[in-house]
């Protein structure tokens, strides 16, 4: 019993030390992080990719949510209704927001960015929550986040030990745990790629130089790429029971009398056309 509490005690003293803290006071800690050399290379690689997804995403509304001040994520959509959620960090965007609870109503979106939120967020279930609930039904979810099984992954244990900065204080979350969860929420993923195979080195001559190993990989689709896309889609359908309400139903012998209080269903309506 003294082991096991002493395990305990340790693993929550790692992780008040090392593991994700308040997003917003993460966020003000990644705020420049795009404007690196590194940062630059993965965001370009990931709005790549999402310019071979988000065109094939229709609808009406799509909302953003990111942990770095990135522009036109979502540019390549052909969705017209873009918009960005963020908490108060000076970010440019109108709308103030907590991710954990979402100021819009339920089933009102068409797709949903989660753009390494549930990396470090303290509480990601809550958060993908949120996202599962303002999206349509058949809605699409598109989360990205780092993977543990990379080479950033591996430097990302030892640069939380040497308290390398808040970039690295996040969770090691691997694609398919956020898979699972997604299932629970009735989502069901439908697309996984992973691209940045090189190390995070800061240097913009070093990462051009694995330009063919990047290639390479990419196109074996090796799964310890630096980052992952998931695309799942919202299979849960909300069913709104409609009571049919008739006139002149004889109780005795249950024949209906008169005719149908509202108006006879489209494709039964077809359906009876068809027979005359």
């Amino acid at each position: 019993m003294g082991i096991l509490s002493s395990v305990t005690r340790l693993k929550d003293w790692a992780h008040r030390r090392h593991g994700p803290r308040e997003l917003r006071r993460t966020m003000a800690g990644l705020n420049g992080w795009e404007s690196t050399a590194v940062g630059g290379a993965i965001l370009s690689a990931q709005k790549d990719q999402l310019g071979e997804i988000l065109p094939e995403l229709f609808g009406y509304h799509l909302l953003e949510l990111s942990c770095f001040n990135v522009a036109q994520l979502s540019e390549h959509s052909r969705i017209n209704h873009r918009f960005k959620l963020a908490p108060d960090m000076g970010f440019a965007t109108p709308v103030v927001a907590n991710y954990e609870e979402l100021p819009l109503a339920s089933e009102s979106l068409d797709v949903v960015v989660l753009h390494h939120v549930l990396d470090y967020s303290p509480h990601p279930h809550q958060v993908l929550r949120e996202a599962n609930r303002v999206l349509i039904a058949r809605g699409h979810l598109v989360i990205i986040g780092f993977n543990p099984w990379s080479f950033q992954g591996i430097y990302k244990v030892f640069a939380q030990w040497l308290s390398a900065g808040d970039f690295w204080r996040r969770r090691s979350l691997r694609a398919g745990r956020v898979e699972d969860w997604l299932r629970l929420l009735d989502c069901e993923p439908i697309y996984l790629k992973r691209g940045f195979y090189r190390a995070p080195i800061n240097h913009q001559g070093l990462l051009s130089r694995f330009n063919f190993w990047e290639k390479m990989c990419s196109r074996m689709r090796l799964p310890f790429g630096g980052y992952y896309i998931i695309l799942a889609r919202k299979d849960r359908v909300s069913v709104k029971p409609i009571k049919p309400v008739w006139r002149g139903i004889s109780p005795i012998a249950g024949l209906v009398i008169g005719k149908p209080a509202g108006r006879m269903p489209e494709p039964l309506r077809k359906n009876v056309r068809k027979k005359s």
